[in-house]
């Protein structure tokens, strides 16, 4: 295999490769936080519908006495609120903005890992442009990327530690 000795190559390897890596965690990150996503706007938009089955019930408002009357009601205006709490939190658009976002982190992870591994091979100029192609996408990515918890990035450090995320290709390397 042909190796570049220009120092240029090698730094700019080191920055396709950091790439890279800030990229793998974002994009699971945003994983993790979709999955946990979906299932909140599923919680949303199935809870108005077994409140209101239950706000309308005979079980709750004759058979239950006052009290029942009382949690009829109750349910009625928890339907109520779900829609709207749904719509306030634009819980829809999270989840697609998300996926969107995680998608593109993906291609750029392969990407940044593809130009560390072939396009430095070819002559420095070649190479940097492509470097420069994937940094402009990298930075209209992360303006459109909506910011994930915390809690998510911890969780994909760890699941990329544990090498939940890995290729098989690059285990059998490494054996």
């Amino acid at each position: 295999m042909r190796t570049s000795t220009d120092p240029r190559t090698a730094h700019l390897v080191r920055e396709c490769l950091r790439q890279y890596d800030a990229c793998r965690h974002t994009a699971a990150a945003l994983y993790i936080w979709q999955k946990h996503a979906r299932l909140w706007r599923a919680v949303f938009l199935i809870a108005p519908i077994i409140l209101g089955g239950f706000a309308g019930s005979q079980i709750l408002g004759q058979s239950a006495g006052e009290a029942g009357k009382i949690g009829a009601a109750f349910c009625s205006v928890l339907a109520g609120f779900f829609p709207a709490i749904f719509k306030a939190l634009n819980l829809d658009m999270h989840v697609t903005s998300i996926g969107r976002s995680a998608t593109e982190f993906t291609n750029l992870r392969d990407r940044f890992r593809q130009a560390a591994n072939v396009k430095s091979l070819e002559p420095f100029e070649t190479f940097q442009a492509e470097f420069e192609s994937l940094m402009d996408r990298m930075d209209a990515t992360r303006a459109a990327a909506p910011p994930s918890p915390e809690w998510c990035f911890r969780k994909a450090r760890d699941k990329i530690t544990k090498g939940d995320y890995d290729a098989h290709v690059d285990k059998q390397a490494a054996a």
